[in-house]
């Protein structure tokens, strides 16, 4: 597959795949779109979509996959954050909250801990809960129309620790107060200014843009970029145990692997490497 057909199934009119809890998943080959689907309600995230977004990563853990898409359907919004229609029920009193905010942790940490990349395709609201879960991706590609903000303080709702990693991560604890205390929605050149987004495009060329980063990301030896992947996000804090052995685990797959060999002979026959899958389709 190569660039052109990634952005055919990250089109507008692409169908979002399976659907459940307004969560669809569609698997293109090397790639995966996860698609953030009620777009009546600017795919709104309610209890039971932050449940299946954890569910469809722990699950694309056992695919063979090179990178994941996380987009919303139609042309208004990434996601408006929280289904506040169904917060009476489920998130009006402290005990209440624990289960709902935990479902949101849950979801954010799988995603940062996805051992492969992730790349969130931007349009319109990325807002509150949208926010944070484009921040949880590795890379954010956004189109001209985004914007982006923490408007929790005009709803009464508390920021977790992981909401706040994700964001923080990219942005420093200043900025995200700044989004935080005012309320105010960024722009998208406001967003690729501070770092809260990697690159801007038009909205035409999004789906295109996004593809052209999955096709290079696919192109890429995978041991490579899991490695990479895993030694960017550990920069700057202590190795787990677990930090450690899936380093080792990985250095001894780079070196003792077929892909090192594969590059070197590439580089001196003066072609294309042919990593992995693509080494298998071209073979």
């Amino acid at each position: 597959m190569g660039s052109a057909d990634f952005a055919a199934d990250l089109s507008p009119v692409a169908e979002p795949g399976k659907v459940a809890d307004s969560v669809g998943l569609r698997l293109c080959g090397p790639m995966a779109v996860v698609t953030l689907s009620r777009p009546a309600s600017h795919n709104a995230l309610s209890f039971g979509s932050w449940l299946r977004i954890a569910q469809v990563f722990d699950e694309l853990g056992d695919r063979d996959l090179r990178a994941v898409v996380v987009r919303g359907a139609g042309e208004r919004a990434f996601s408006a954050g929280a289904n506040i229609e169904e917060f009476p029920a489920l998130r009006m009193s402290a005990e209440a909250a624990l289960d709902y905010n935990a479902a949101i942790s849950n979801a954010l940490e799988a995603v940062m801990g996805f051992e492969l990349p992730t790349v969130a395709m931007v349009r319109g609201l990325a807002v509150g809960g949208g926010c944070e879960l484009a921040a949880a991706c590795d890379l954010r590609i956004a189109a001209t129309d985004a914007r982006f903000g923490i408007p929790i303080g005009r709803l009464g709702v508390t920021l977790g620790p992981s909401e706040a990693r994700a964001i923080v991560r990219l942005i420093g604890p200043a900025r995200l107060k700044d989004l935080l205390f005012t309320a105010r929605l960024v722009d998208a050149s406001e967003a690729l200014a501070i770092g809260l987004v990697d690159r801007v495009v038009p909205v035409e060329k999004l789906a295109a843009a996004t593809a052209a980063v999955v096709s290079a990301i696919v192109s890429s030896a995978p041991t490579t970029i899991r490695a990479g992947k895993l030694a960017a996000d550990t920069s700057g804090r202590p190795l787990s145990q677990h930090d450690e052995n899936v380093l080792a685990r990985l250095t001894r797959e780079a070196y003792d692997g077929a892909d090192l060999k594969e590059g070197v002979a590439a580089f001196l026959e003066r072609r294309p490497p042919r990593f992995g899958r693509l080494a298998t389709e071209e073979g």
